[in-house]
């Protein structure tokens, strides 16, 4: 995960389209090639290289730049769960945004994201994007959720559940 972040902190359009040419153009395939490869690096080196580009362009080269904030909300609760913290720290308010974009990019991205027949509900912020039966949960769940990482599940409840599992 480390690895993937800082990629897509150092990238540029132009060193993804090399990328691309190089490794084919299928984005998980590329992404993963290259989160790989950074992974053999030292933790703290990767660590370092991310912080010093946290005030630079940090930024997913092609779609709008809050999917770069998604993708470290995200990515850090894949990393951080694991050990027990469960988004606890991060404010509903700045996931609520991120929401839209990656259920609209879930698809291509997240393989599997929920279908467009229900309504997420954030329970901890005002935030209900979509139409049809209920998915209610912590907005950092529901972002979990729509990038397809399916052991928030128990976190949800409501009429639309049974839709997306």
């Amino acid at each position: 995960m480390l690895g993937h972040l800082v990629y897509l902190a150092e990238a540029t359009h132009l060193s993804v389209g090399l990328d691309m040419l190089r490794r084919g153009p299928v984005p998980d395939k590329m992404l993963t090639h290259t989160a790989l490869a950074l992974g053999r690096h030292p933790v703290a080196e990767l660590s370092d290289r991310l912080l010093r580009s946290a005030s630079g362009h940090y930024h997913v080269p092609g779609p709008p730049r809050i999917v770069a904030l998604g993708e470290v909300l995200v990515h850090g609760e894949d990393m951080m769960r694991p050990l027990g913290a469960h988004g606890d720290e991060v404010d509903p308010r700045i996931i609520t945004p991120v929401l839209p974009w990656f259920r609209r990019l879930g698809r291509l991205g997240f393989h599997g994201t929920p279908r467009s027949g229900v309504t997420l509900v954030a329970t901890d912020t005002d935030a209900s994007i979509g139409s049809g039966p209920e998915v209610r949960g912590r907005a950092i769940d529901l972002l979990l959720l729509v990038a397809n990482r399916r052991q928030v599940l128990a976190e949800l409840d409501g009429p639309g559940l049974d839709s997306v599992t």
